[in-house]
């Protein structure tokens, strides 16, 4: 990512729209705490006015990374850009141990397999030492990640005429803790006549980048295209890992393979409503009588600028009650490791969020990335048992035709 950061940070004019969208300014009002006092600090710090590690890097490390200030901002500045090569730069004067640790283990498959396979062997046991040490004291710590059974499914009906090939992103935290969403993007591909080719590639880089190491994303980002050669849609149902690889042309800045591979990135979503989906759901009755609400995960709505499309989804499935979720766009808390790296701050969104969904009594909350599924599930358990349920979109579609229970 060859881009100059101290150029970038020059396009803020300081109009403070972005503050009423950032969740950490609403939270405690501190300027420095918002999109815009965080550009301001890194400017300074970029002029040496300001030291990176002392004044800056507090700041850096209590923003969520959603980029909902890049929606409310009328000047198109790129803070999510900004972030990472902040981000980045602390990382090469200083580099932060116990993130590397916690990056590689939520990004390398087995290890997070083995992680959670050992949690489930030790009942009432949180997440790793390492972890906690990176925590406050008193911070509320983050119950381990529980991976999903598979779904007891019939058949997908045969007889659906072909209509070309695709690949299918499996990624990292998804193929661990959420098989059953693969499976039901599976289904739903099939229903529409696509076959699947699963990308067994690396992980894409998405939590590298977010968190500052670029050069670790970009390492990610070759080996990724490397293995998915050919024009085939890519198929991501994850959206930070639709965010980063739609934007592989800045990661790799010159690289032209990089950005035609971008361009064949496409959100399910898109791709489910581009391919009709909505006339093949006019048959399906399971779900009917069900009250749905929908939270847009951050960067599928403010990194994709995907809103409309799982709504159009959602609402095409007959007979249920769809119903707005306050501050629908605002983010959960989750935002990768954020969860585990600023608890505290991550809790309280959490609460907000649950609350806001409470206010819809709606019985199913349906989003588009695991962060937030993980996450939001662990809340609505605890706020309402078993009387509410958190479903990927994908799942909550394959429910139409195949019975919400077989997803519980």
């Amino acid at each position: 990512m060859n881009r100059d950061l101290g150029e970038l940070t020059t396009h803020c004019i300081r109009c403070g729209f972005c503050l009423e969208a950032c969740p950490t300014f609403t939270e405690t009002g501190s300027e420095m705490e918002s999109p815009r006092g965080r550009i301001y600090l890194v400017r300074s710090a970029v002029e040496g006015k300001l030291r990176w590690h002392e004044d800056v890097q507090p700041h850096l490390d209590r923003c969520l990374g959603c980029r909902a200030c890049e929606t409310a901002c009328p000047s198109g500045v790129e803070y999510g850009a900004i972030l990472e090569l902040a981000r980045d730069h602390l990382d090469r004067i200083r580099p932060n141990r116990p993130r590397q640790m916690l990056l590689k283990v939520a990004t390398t498959p087995a290890m997070m397999q083995a992680q959670t396979t050992f949690g489930r062997l030790l009942p009432g046991s949180r997440i790793p030492g390492f972890v906690s040490r990176m925590v406050s004291g008193d911070a509320p710590q983050v119950d381990k990640p529980q991976p999903q059974s598979r779904a007891d499914l019939p058949p997908v009906p045969a007889g659906i005429p072909p209509r070309g090939e695709v690949d299918l992103l499996e990624g990292c935290a998804m193929r661990v803790l959420f098989p059953r969403v693969h499976q039901a993007t599976r289904r739903l591909l099939a229903r529409l006549g696509y076959s699947v080719r699963t990308a067994t590639g690396s992980c894409c880089g998405a939590l590298h980048a977010h968190n500052g190491d670029l050069a670790g994303a970009q390492q990610r980002a070759r080996e990724l295209i490397a293995s998915l050669p050919g024009d085939r849609p890519i198929i991501i149902n994850s959206a930070g890992c639709g965010s980063t690889i739609k934007e592989y042309g800045h990661l790799l800045d010159g690289d032209s393979n990089a950005s035609e591979f971008a361009r064949r990135a496409v959100d399910l979503s898109e791709f489910l409503l581009r391919e009709g989906l909505t006339d093949r759901l006019g048959g399906a009755t399971q779900l009917a009588g069900r009250r749905v609400t929908y939270h847009d995960a951050c960067h599928l709505a403010h990194g994709q600028r995907v809103w409309q499309a799982p709504r159009d989804l959602i609402r095409a499935i007959p007979g249920i009650e769809f119903c707005e979720l306050p501050e629908a766009d605002t983010c959960c808390g989750s935002a990768g490791i954020y969860n585990l790296t600023q608890p505290a701050m991550a809790r309280k969104l959490l609460d907000r969020k649950v609350r806001n969904i409470a206010e819809t009594d709606a019985e199913i909350v349906a989003l588009g990335n695991p962060g937030c599924h993980a996450w939001m599930a662990q809340g609505v358990r605890e706020r309402f048992g078993n009387a509410r349920i958190v479903l990927h979109t994908a799942e909550l579609l394959e429910a139409a035709f195949s019975g919400v229970d077989a997803f519980r």
